[in-house]
Formats: C-alpha cells, structure tokens, sequence
C-alpha cells in the first residue's frame, strides 16, 4: 500500500513530464488499481504494451525525483505541519494554518 502511496505522489509531483500515453496508464494502475490486461483491453494495446508504459513512466519518475527529491521535502514538511498540529491541540488558529499548509503541499502550492 506504501508502493501506491509513494507512486501516487511522484505522479502528482512530476506526471506532467510523461507522455500522454504514460500518464493515461499510470493513472489507470495507480489510481484505479487497474491490472495490465484490463488497461490493454481499456486502450486497445496489449497488456505487454501498457506493462512497457507504465514501467518505463516508473523509472522516470523515480530518477526525476532521486534528482529533484521533492517528495522527500514534501514528506517532510507535512510531518512538520502534523506536529504543529499535535502541539496546538486547543488553538483553532494554528490548527487551520497547519492544515492550509498540508492542503498546498498537496496541491503542489497552488489554490
């Protein structure tokens, strides 16, 4: 469940860098935990094809991010803005800020 958690966040971090075909197969197995063959059968390709797809748009996320490591720093500022959570249980003010703060982490900083 990690794997798909991890995978989920260099897709919303760096998908933009796939191809259309890459991203459509990756969306597909990651977000609708779709298997190869109902993505192949789903685009008309072959289950090899979309395995091809999704592995190749795999290897790109992760060496983009062993280059970039963005969700290292987006794991780590959600578990700063969590303890600040934790810290002001009581104070409504700083609650809400850590939570706008996890929701444009999130969004990768945009409203």
């Amino acid at each position: 469940m990690e794997d798909i958690f991890n995978k989920s966040i260099l897709y919303d971090l760096y998908g933009g860098v796939l191809s259309k075909n890459q991203q459509v197969v990756y969306e597909y197995h990651v977000n609708d935990d779709l298997s190869f063959t109902e993505i192949g059968e789903e685009l008309n390709i072959s289950r090899q094809a979309a395995y091809d797809l999704f592995k190749n748009a795999d290897i790109k996320l992760k060496d983009l991010d062993k280059k970039l490591q963005l969700s290292a720093r987006f794991k780590d500022i959600e578990e700063l803005a969590s303890e600040i959570k934790e810290l002001a249980k009581n104070d409504k003010q700083i609650i809400n800020l850590s939570n706008r703060i996890i929701k444009k982490t999130l969004k990768g900083g945009n409203d």
